[in-house]
């Protein structure tokens, strides 16, 4: 497929609301390449005669839909032919953007839409603190190139905005060590057994040095990704406040900061997980998500598309007919801001959508504005939402 029948699939897909994540991730790219394509796809949403034409072109098979726009675009009945589906997407959707992205880098420009802001501000990196034995804190500072003392005898490698362990300890006990996070910043940390964490904003680990013993132990608040190195003989625990995740080798993440419960989704290989008010263990499959309700202590498996849940570690912010509350929840831990609602019944509002992690805040606020009618003002570090 070109480039130009790509743009046309991703397009189609949108208008008909059948867009994947991936799809919508692809066709946001496409949107930030120049400010004429964001532009253009902006005319497309509000052009009452592009809709109703789409409109017409989606009920028809692809000899009228080709035929319909001919005619309706003064180019005459062209002869009779038979399309792929690819052509035909492009006659419904390339060829029409052809037509209007003419006519609209010849027109005026509109001015933007701007929200209702005081002050913009963007995601802000605050100090990852490491509190090494004896209750020192170390700030991690991610330009710097390091080594950091962090037990006794033991030092680790910081670089890069990663705190790399490595097994060099052999005794029976070990110190233990606790990564801070703050709200605005994020880390990655490889433990002493090969390991791999990618912590969240507002998120706390904490691990041993070294392991020793039957299994592997650590301790989670807040939103983690995790890339266990296999070792069948010696397990890898995840424990919460709530819910405890044991694995041998996998990928998976776990993410403690929603008021309704606790999400463990499932990339790769297999996990037993488990209340910790309760004996059930539930072994989970790939693309399967456990939901532990703080209230009712019932844990919940689905299955579920595992970008929505890990995208983040990639820069990328996913909400699929998420919650207005824990969308907002999401961003005030990233943009450090708090939310205040005018409303309490605007928290149930649902929406879907994708934002760079790295983008400032009015480009999904904007969004969200545009798609479920409500009103953001932000004042220094503060949000109120009303309708």
């Amino acid at each position: 497929m070109n480039y130009r029948d790509e743009v046309g699939h991703l397009l189609r897909e949108y208008f008909l609301g059948t867009i994947t994540v991936e799809e919508q991730y692809f066709l946001d790219c496409w949107l930030e390449e120049s400010e004429e394509h964001r532009l253009l796809f902006d005319r497309l949403r509000k052009d009452t005669r592009f809709a109703e034409e789409y409109g017409i072109f989606r009920e028809t098979d692809a000899e009228r839909a080709w035929e319909t726009f001919c005619v309706k675009n003064g180019m005459g009945r062209k002869r009779r032919v038979l399309f792929t589906w690819r052509e035909y997407v492009a006659a419904v959707i390339v060829l029409p953007l052809v037509v209007a992205g003419v006519w609209l880098l010849l027109s005026p420009k509109e001015p933007k839409e701007e929200i209702s802001v005081i002050q913009r501000f963007e995601p802000i990196g605050r100090d990852v603190i490491l509190e090494v034995v004896g209750g020192e804190s170390v700030v991690l500072a991610k330009e710097q190139e390091k080594m950091i003392k962090v037990g006794n005898g033991v030092a680790v490698l910081q670089n890069a905005g990663e705190l790399i362990y490595s097994d060099t300890v052999q005794r029976e006990k070990v110190d233990t060590n606790v990564l801070r996070i703050p709200r605005g910043g994020e880390f990655t940390l490889q433990l002493a057994d090969g390991t791999k964490v990618y912590l969240n904003s507002a998120t706390e680990l904490k691990y041993p040095v070294a392991f020793v013993g039957q299994d592997r132990r650590v301790y989670l608040r807040g939103e983690a990704y995790f890339e266990v190195a296999k070792d069948a003989e010696h397990p890898f625990i995840v424990i919460t406040d709530d819910v405890q995740v044991k694995v041998f080798g996998t990928s998976f993440n776990v993410n403690t900061h929603s008021h309704d419960g606790i999400r463990t989704v499932l990339v790769e290989g297999k996990v037993g997980i488990k209340g910790r008010v309760s004996d059930k263990e539930y072994v989970m499959k790939p693309n399967e998500m456990a939901f532990y309700n703080r209230t009712s202590h019932e844990m919940e498996v689905k299955e579920v598309n595992p970008d929505l849940y890990t995208l983040w570690r990639k820069g990328v912010l996913v909400f699929e007919r998420e919650s207005l509350e824990n969308i907002m929840n999401t961003l005030s831990l990233w943009y450090d801001v708090d939310i205040f609602y005018t409303n309490e019944q605007l928290k149930e509002l649902h929406f879907t959508g994708h934002v760079k992690r790295y983008e400032k805040i009015d480009n999904i606020l904007r969004a969200i504005k545009s798609a479920v009618g409500v009103t953001f003002a932000v004042e220094g570090k503060e949000i109120w939402i009303s309708k």
